[in-house]
């Protein structure tokens, strides 16, 4: 159930009230730009008021950081996930510790209503300070606009979604290894809206008359030098990879600004769709899960995670693992042996890998327990999508 909007004070921290809206708004067209409320409905809306946190002085909104939850799948394990983000406070107010200390009030919060990690859109020092890493190990391939026709498969074609195609959207989805638990609103968000704070427009991949997956891709706009990305997609990764070419004459036929270059970001576990736009003559840059990532429940997470475990050393050894917070540190056992993360920044790093590879220290120091989780980590990172705040 979501939280109550705390009707206990006038100045504080605490949730925003449906009276403030106007506030919050000022607040955030001041700190970044004008309009950005209206193009993020899936935080600013009623039904999610209780997750926007604000500091209130003197009956205005001067401090904010907004989240929405989700519950997500990772390989059939469930878990709940929040994205942070919009932190924003006057300059006239900055210096007096707003930011933090809201940051540490919505991970109290987050951890009270069952979230196992926040997923934060950037890095700040005050986010490292509280225990945010970037981590994964994910790629990025990119198609230049001179090889569009290597990436124009006859038997495919794109046509843009409408209203109409969100449960075709949401179907597609499901099949996900790796996803977000998306309502039906988060589909209608992205269909000729704006994604990760991008304009974009939702395409349906078919062959045929049937719809074999869906891309949502970037709007070219003058300052982006001609070079977007698709921000969301999924279904058949054959269909994605043929129709790369069309979605670049596409935008270039319908956008002021021609297309040099279309991105598209492939999640480490994801070997199929390396493996395709490889064979297609494309090489991948290392990349990682976007923006940083924060543990807010250990042991929860790492026990939600253990069927997936045992998928990869067997039963014995997965149920062999115990997971522990301790103080400040977090304690992976097996047998006599343990891998400590002697922080939270370091926790994260371990469970979802580095492209540095300063998680290996911690293995290797784990003895037997190291093994075994060596076998079952990396854990793969969520793409954000349309769930990006």
């Amino acid at each position: 159930m979501p939280r109550e909007i705390e009707p206990s004070w006038e100045d504080g921290m605490r949730s925003v009230r449906r009276s403030e809206m106007d506030s919050l708004v000022k607040l955030i067209d001041e700190v970044f730009f004008l309009g950005l409320t209206k193009i993020q409905p899936h935080i600013f809306n009623d039904e999610n008021l209780s997750n926007v946190r604000v500091v209130v002085e003197d009956g205005e909104v001067v401090s904010h950081i907004g989240t929405i939850r989700r519950n997500v799948s990772i390989h059939g394990c469930p878990a709940k996930v929040a994205s942070l983000g919009e932190v924003a406070t006057y300059a006239s107010h900055r210096g007096k510790g707003f930011a933090g200390a809201l940051l540490q009030d919505t991970m109290r919060v987050c951890r009270e209503d069952g979230v196992d990690y926040i997923m934060v859109s950037g890095y700040r020092n005050m986010y490292h300070r509280a225990g945010c890493r970037t981590v994964g190990r994910d790629w990025v391939f990119a198609v230049d606009a001179e090889r569009a026709s290597d990436f124009d498969d006859a038997d495919l074609s794109v046509e843009v979604a409408t209203e109409a195609d969100v449960e075709t959207l949401g179907a597609i989805y499901r099949c996900e290894p790796v996803r977000w638990m998306r309502p039906p609103s988060d589909f209608g968000f992205c269909i000729d809206g704006w994604v990760q704070n991008r304009p974009a427009r939702t395409f349906l991949i078919k062959r045929g008359e049937s719809v074999q997956a869906f891309a949502v891709v970037q709007t070219v706009r003058e300052k982006d030098d001609g070079r977007v990305a698709v921000l969301d997609y999924a279904g058949d990764r054959s269909a994605l990879v043929g129709v790369l070419g069309k979605l670049i004459v596409d935008q270039t036929s319908t956008a002021e600004q021609s297309l040099n270059r279309l991105s598209i970001h492939a999640k480490g576990f994801d070997t199929v769709l390396q493996g395709l736009l490889a064979a297609r003559g494309l090489t991948g840059s290392q990349a990682n899960v976007p923006g940083t990532t924060l543990i807010i429940h250990f042991e929860k997470f790492m026990e939600k995670l253990r069927p997936y475990f045992a998928e990869r050393v067997g039963e014995t050894a997965a149920n062999g693992l115990v997971f522990r917070e301790v103080d400040d540190e977090y304690h992976v056992y097996y047998g006599g042996d343990r891998v400590v993360a002697e922080s939270r920044g370091a926790a994260a790093q371990l469970i979802f890998g580095t492209w540095d590879g300063v998680e290996e220290e911690m293995l290797e120091l784990g003895g037997q327990a190291g093994d075994v989780l060596r076998a079952c980590l990396p854990i793969p990172g969520l793409w954000y999508g349309v769930n990006y705040v």
